[in-house]
């Protein structure tokens, strides 16, 4: 048998003789704007049409592989290859095919899957479609080099990891969680816990009386925190105009007997607020230092700015931290106003060792204390294992020494399907620690011009070779020990 470090080698070897043809694959499933939607359990395609087509895209691409596949009812689908050992439990790999949707700020069409030298820039292209390709490939290269597992390897694509994971959950209900599963939904070397995520969606009516804003509208997903936020503001007849500057933040614009002002700040994933600048939050401190707004209307955005002007929950009592998961974030992400309502989108990423029911319990007395309504409030837990896990600690150094670096596994403050597996799991790849080469603000995913390094996606479906190998290896021992 291929020595471990053998298999890297080979695999990336292979994975270059067919280089046109895996990202002709990961091209075909960008160019799909597969945006999740709220789960609809009695449509055909709970998630959407485009959810829909893009899982048939990647099972289709998994059968001409030689995989065992299935759709689950378009909540998700699986592909399948026996082990050499039928009593064996399987290995599990879960991927996502669903995507945020692109917000603003790019400069590349983000589902044209536009190459731009070791890049292919677009949606999805790192969150999570890049990973789906890359594991196809991994295993794909084991089967054609004849290294046969014990286990069975299954790999699961999500539809709708993005917004809720209601996919998993459906599939849980009636099949068996793996011995062991990967989740290559975050970066190198292994993520062993999550924080639990809070998501509330707020409303609040208001008096049209005497109202200016005509329309306020900023934010895109749950878990972006938006670049930019728009209002439109009824003008009095003594407005002018000149005595009002556009800037590279604030940008105004009068269109007829309405002035449109759009705030420009800088987008960022939901759990990681640091150097963000939410464009929400610009444009109500812009507004509050102006003279358009009525006396109902400075009330509530100084409301909204005082409930929700930090990133860490202090302004909410709900502030904590612990040493395994790190602090608390608390974001508004979404918000929209018209003359009758205001609406709001929150998103928070707690400890692990802290207790969600009783967070999202203060949160509740808070805002209806406020005069908020809670529409919805939803929380999903997060999870830890136990570091010491034999398996961390093997996939941990296989990472690390053919990255050549030297990290510690750790928790992580996003949320993969890592939390709804009931059964150890681990963040593992395909993205590498370190700045993008677009810089800050942008290639990563949830921003603009999220991107994907060819030789990167190479190198990770390298690492998963290897790393299959040895975790069976490894388990199947464990297995026979018992």
């Amino acid at each position: 048998m291929n020595s471990l470090g053998e298999i890297m080698e080979q695999a990336e070897e292979w994975l270059s003789s067919c280089q046109n043809q895996w990202v002709e694959d990961l091209e075909n499933l960008i160019r799909i704007p597969s945006i999740s939607q709220p789960v609809d359990r009695r449509s055909k395609f709970p998630f959407g049409q485009e959810c829909a087509k893009v899982l048939e895209e990647a099972l289709d691409m998994a059968r001409r592989m030689g995989f065992q596949t299935q759709c689950h009812e378009y909540y998700c689908g699986t592909a399948f290859l026996p082990g050499k050992d039928l009593t064996c439990k399987d290995l599990g790999i879960f991927v996502h095919l669903d995507v945020v949707p692109p917000g603003e700020g790019w400069t590349y069409p983000p589902f044209a899957a536009i190459r731009e030298g070791d890049l292919i820039v677009g949606r999805g292209s790192r969150d999570n479609k890049g990973a789906a390709v890359a594991v196809l490939y991994a295993v794909k290269f084991l089967v054609e080099n004849q290294i046969f597992l014990n286990h069975g390897i299954r790999i699961f694509f999500g539809c709708n990891e993005e917004l809720g994971m209601a996919d998993a959950e459906y599939y849980f209900k009636d099949h068996e969680a793996p011995l062991f599963s990967i989740v290559p939904d975050a970066p190198f070397p292994v993520c062993y816990g999550e924080k639990g995520v809070i998501e509330l969606e707020l409303k609040k009516g208001l008096n049209s009386k005497g109202q200016s804003i005509l329309e306020f509208s900023g934010g895109v997903a749950s878990n972006l925190i938006p670049e930019s936020a728009m209002v439109r503001i009824k003008l009095e007849e003594s407005f002018k105009f000149q005595e009002y500057r556009s800037g590279k933040e604030i940008e105004i614009c009068q269109e007829k007997k309405t002035l449109r002002i759009t705030s420009h700040g800088r987008a960022a994933h939901s759990a990681f607020p640091e150097g963000s600048e939410n464009g929400i939050l610009k444009l109500i401190r812009y507004l509050l230092k102006t003279d358009f707004l009525s006396d109902n209307e400075r009330e509530l955005l100084s409301q909204i700015e005082a409930l929700f002007g930090g990133c860490y929950g202090e302004e909410l009592g709900i502030s904590c931290e612990d040493s395994s998961t790190g602090r608390l974030t608390c974001v508004l992400t979404r918000m929209f106003m018209d003359q009758t309502e205001w609406k709001g989108a929150v998103n928070i990423r707690y400890p692990v060792t802290a207790d969600g029911k009783a967070i999202c319990g203060k949160l509740e007395k808070i805002f209806t204390d406020y005069g908020f309504t809670v529409v919805a409030i939803g929380d999903n837990p997060g999870y830890i294992l136990d570091s010491s896990h034999p398996a961390i600690e093997l996939l941990n150094r296989i990472a690390c020494d053919r990255l050549g670096l030297t990290l510690e596994a750790y928790t992580a403050r996003g949320g993969t399907y890592g939390r709804k597996i009931p059964a150890p799991a681990v963040g593992y790849g395909p993205s590498c620690p370190g700045p993008h080469p677009f810089g800050p603000g942008r290639g990563t995913g949830h921003l603009p011009d999220e991107a994907a390094s060819i030789c990167g996606l190479k190198q990770a479906a390298g690492i998963f070779a290897e790393a299959l190998v040895a975790l069976d290896t490894l388990l199947y021992k464990k297995e026979e020990e018992k």
